[in-house]
């Protein structure tokens, strides 16, 4: 199976951390969640109560905290902008590293809240470069989900396209799914990342601590689905037919499924990523289509479909008794 990578984006100048709890299967896929945190110098700006990197580093030391002792989850650190101070003129656009590499345990989130604690804002800001880079901070693995956090206030300072680098990774077979978090941004600012994430907004640390903890159960939480395809009585009866979710922005086919029903005429309960707004399409003939799915993190979610068919009685001059035939044509004009 590929690993698959969810880049959240949070924008800041921002807030406190939410109390957050969560438990995961130890059985079930490993979670690494790489937090990139900018460093730049225009974190040193004033946001409310302090500067943006004040809060920014209150606001990641404790969410590092809140994430302690959950099974099967790693974490790790990539900063920017802390090593070289700009100068008029001057900038390092490769002034991004891997502070912090993969592992789990108290030993590790001490490792990440201390580095945090030493960092000092003082250069550019190569958000592109780093989301490029980030893609080799993840080693090997066959069942790993593997999420991005970036802490900026969102401006690219070295005039490279993070929906350009979006794209190069989608190549690779990495999958981007950004959150934006924006406080005081341009909105055409905010535009270049139309092609890979959708946006939030948060204009207090109250606020932003509850966008935060949307975000991170969207990352953490198993989420599962169940396809009610209804016939004509509006009855989940439907089923033995192939469907196939997309990404609604991206418009690539994310999981393809066989929907059956159990032997109590359940239809089948799926495992599914939250972090994607999905098209559903359900191959019947004709084709039914349901779009901007959003699933529930953590929760047993229930999509409906109106999606009857019907079945074709053939009859030949001369034979008698012919069988009845199934087909997915559709036997009578049913209201979609």
């Amino acid at each position: 199976m590929k690993a698959i990578y969810n880049i959240l984006i949070l924008f800041i100048g921002i807030g406190i951390t939410p109390n957050i709890s969560f438990g995961q299967d130890p059985d079930s896929e490993k979670i690494r969640i790489l937090f990139i945190f900018d460093a730049s110098n225009s974190m040193n700006a004033q946001w409310q109560n302090g500067s943006k990197m004040t809060i920014a580093k209150k606001l990641l030391t404790n969410t590092v905290d809140e994430l302690r002792g959950i099974e099967n989850t790693e974490l790790g650190l990539r900063v920017y902008g802390h090593q070289f101070k700009i100068l008029p003129g001057q900038q390092n656009c490769d002034d991004t590293n891997l502070e912090v590499e993969f592992s789990q345990g108290d030993e590790n989130i001490e490792k990440i809240k201390n580095k945090i604690r030493s960092i000092e804002a003082k250069g550019t800001t190569p958000i592109a470069r780093s989301l490029e880079y980030s893609a080799e901070d993840f080693p090997e693995c066959s069942n790993c989900r593997n999420v991005i956090i970036l802490i900026t206030d969102g401006i690219e300072a070295c005039d490279e396209d993070p929906c350009a680098v979006s794209r190069a990774l989608r190549a690779k077979g990495i999958k981007l799914k950004p959150f934006v978090i924006g406080i005081g941004l341009d909105t055409s600012y905010l535009g270049q990342f139309n092609c890979i994430g959708e946006f939030l907004s948060a204009e207090t640390e109250d606020s932003f601590k509850s966008v935060l903890d949307f975000v991170v159960s969207q990352a953490l939480n198993n989420t599962t689905v169940q396809v009610n395809l209804l016939d004509v009585k509006k009855k989940p009866s439907e089923t033995d037919v192939t469907m196939s979710f997309y990404d609604q922005k991206t418009d690539e086919l994310v999981y393809t499924y066989k929907h059956t029903l159990d032997r109590d005429r359940t239809p089948d309960t799926l495992s599914i990523d939250p972090l994607h707004t999905y098209r559903l399409v359900v191959h019947t003939t004709p084709e039914v289509t349901k779009e901007n799915i959003k699933v529930i993190a953590g929760k047993h979610n229930v999509i409906m479909l109106d999606a009857p068919r019907g079945h074709l009685d053939l009859k030949i001059q001369g034979y008698n008794n012919l069988n009845l035939l199934e087909s997915t044509a559709l036997f009578e004009k049913v209201e979609r």
